[in-house]
């Protein structure tokens, strides 16, 4: 009687176990259909540097920016961005951690000169050859360069100077605003951008550009929407919503 109690208990326990299973497996294969930060998901077929050059593999596991892969049969793990890469086109997330493609239109900060377009020519790494219109090149990578537009898409005025103007950055500095109440205002500039405060609190960061008594302050690709800006004798900014003026605590 006893071995035939023990022999249920066991049954039972086994049951639940297997429920638990099908519920974990059922779980993880909903985890795995949904993609990552990164956008990855398992059963992706990616680009990992091998020690014969690059080549597909299709991730099995992931976790953070580290990926299982199967390559040839063989599991290893590879990590994104510098051992993995994106097969197809590049999204802006792989623009943000550096990655570039052939012909791809970028822009480089020349010797902190100032940023010049060109086109991604050859790829090493993460380095990038790149060649200007008067055909100069540089390799460049990290925080040197930037993507601008894929070959074919249309030119972004995004970090294009209005004709006569020069970005604000070491010219514009600090924060600035109204008095205070109804309509009060702030706008921080620091390195050449401006982050705007209005109304009820939403912020906006925009360009900023000037040339001598004038300010710009322009959304990125919407040059329609440029705010102009007056610079007053006393150094206040005259505003298209009022007059802001230097205040304490200006950003480090």
């Amino acid at each position: 009687m006893r071995a035939h109690r023990f022999r249920s208990w066991q049954i039972a326990v086994l049951a639940s176990l297997l429920a638990v299973s099908v519920i974990d497996g059922r779980q993880a294969r909903g985890a795995a259909a949904q993609a990552d930060v990164n956008g990855f998901k398992v059963g992706d077929v990616v680009e990992v540097d091998t020690a014969f050059g690059w080549g597909d593999a299709t991730i099995v596991a992931m976790r953070g920016d580290n990926y299982q892969v199967r390559v040839q049969g063989v599991v290893v793990m590879k990590t994104y961005p510098a051992e993995l890469h994106r097969k197809g086109k590049y999204t802006d997330r792989d623009h943000a951690v550096g990655l570039y493609a052939l012909k791809d239109i970028v822009q480089v900060n020349l010797q902190g000169k100032g940023w010049t377009e060109g086109t991604v020519t050859t790829t090493r790494g993460m380095e990038y050859h790149v060649t200007f219109p008067d055909n100069r090149t540089v390799w460049a990578s990290g925080e040197n360069i930037r993507y601008v537009r894929t070959p074919g898409a249309a030119p972004s005025t995004a970090g294009v100077a209005p004709t006569g103007f020069v970005s604000c950055a070491g010219k514009i500095e600090g924060r600035y605003a109204t008095t205070g109440g109804f309509g009060s205002m702030t706008i921080v500039f620091k390195a050449g951008k401006a982050t705007m405060t209005a109304g009820l609190g939403d912020e906006e960061i925009l360009e900023c550009w000037t040339s001598k008594d004038k300010i710009v302050l322009r959304k990125p690709g919407a040059p329609e929407q440029d705010m102009p800006i007056d610079i007053n004798n006393d150094g206040s900014l005259q505003t298209p919503l009022g007059e802001v003026k230097k205040k304490g605590g200006a950003p480090v």
